[in-house]
């Protein structure tokens, strides 16, 4: 594999983590803890656009936007059943809680549609050749829903009067709710928004891959590495952070480090180094405290809207 091959899978990564990390960094800014859950949103939103696909016979683009929709209200039920009452009870009580919940939906997406891999109802896509490079239309349309995204929550924080308060929330709750704000229905588009948002990007990557309950798990650590990197409340922060940690994955992975053990040709110890894919997430993890000892707020952390 080429390295302009690997530039281009590692964007398509980012774009996957970007999805996901764009709705956990404004989880994160208003409601001020680390949300488990929110990758689980993405595969239960996955399933749910499996069962309006291939169940009912819904077209793949309907069955997308009903499953993000479905999930977005589910997502509103569980704040209403669980973190409602968790209020101000402190980070780590709700990221504990939100741990917990990661576990209830994943197993129950376990329990309704069982272990084994499914599919939805989509032709073969011949991948489009460019000088080389190998990609599909799905692996364009990702990369276009990660910018989509980025854009969406730019213009809505930015643009909007539901986006002025949710940073006036995220600000000095308080003082938002002193000054007329509704604190609890900004809270319920939080999280209506960013679990609509989980389930685009999880039913992506589900046409991507194969649908499976533990099918986000493993990117759980990059997608956090991402969203923390970028900065709280920055869309483009999150997007940014996201291909920073897909290049270095992709990068790590692809290069061969027997000259850096050889000490530059000073010894012969090995011929060939490369790093094993298990240790895939440790890359995510060296990239984070390297640029957070730098910048403890993130790349774009006090670029954040205020």
């Amino acid at each position: 594999m080429g390295i302009a091959q690997v530039l281009v899978n590692s964007l398509i990564v980012a774009s996957e983590y970007g999805m996901l990390a764009i709705g956990l960094t404004m989880v994160y800014d208003v409601l001020k803890f680390a949300n488990f859950a929110h990758t689980e949103f993405a595969t239960l939103g996955a399933y749910l656009a499996f069962l309006f696909n291939v169940t009912f016979g819904f077209n793949i683009i309907l069955s997308v936007i009903l499953a993000a929709l479905l999930t977005g209200v589910i997502a509103i039920g569980l704040d209403r059943a669980v973190f409602k009452w968790l209020r101000g009870a402190g980070a780590v009580t709700l990221m504990i809680t939100s741990f917990g919940l990661a576990i209830a939906l994943r197993n129950t997406v376990r329990a309704v549609w069982g272990p084994k891999p499914l599919s939805y109802a989509l032709p073969l896509q011949r991948p489009l050749v460019f000088a080389g490079v190998r990609i599909t239309p799905l692996h364009i349309v990702i990369i276009a829903t990660a910018f989509a995204f980025m854009l969406f929550l730019h213009f809505l924080l930015h643009e909007t009067r539901l986006g002025k308060a949710m940073r006036a929330t995220s600000d000095n709750p308080e003082l938002a709710q002193a000054s007329g704000i509704a604190t609890e229905k900004i809270i319920i588009w939080v999280w209506f928004i960013s679990a609509a948002l989980a389930a685009t990007g999880g039913s992506l990557i589900g046409m991507e891959t194969k649908l499976k309950p533990i099918m986000v798990v493993a990117s759980i650590i990059s997608d956090f590495c991402a969203a923390i990197l970028g900065g709280s409340g920055s869309s483009y922060g999150s997007l940014l952070g996201a291909l920073i940690v897909g290049l270095a994955e992709n990068l790590g992975l692809y290069f061969n480090f027997a000259d850096l053990v050889n000490l530059g040709g000073l010894f012969h110890f090995v011929k060939e180094w490369y790093i094993p894919t298990g240790y895939k997430p440790a890359i995510s993890f060296i990239i984070l405290i390297a640029i957070l000892l730098i910048q403890p707020t993130g790349i774009l952390g006090r670029k954040r809207a205020r």
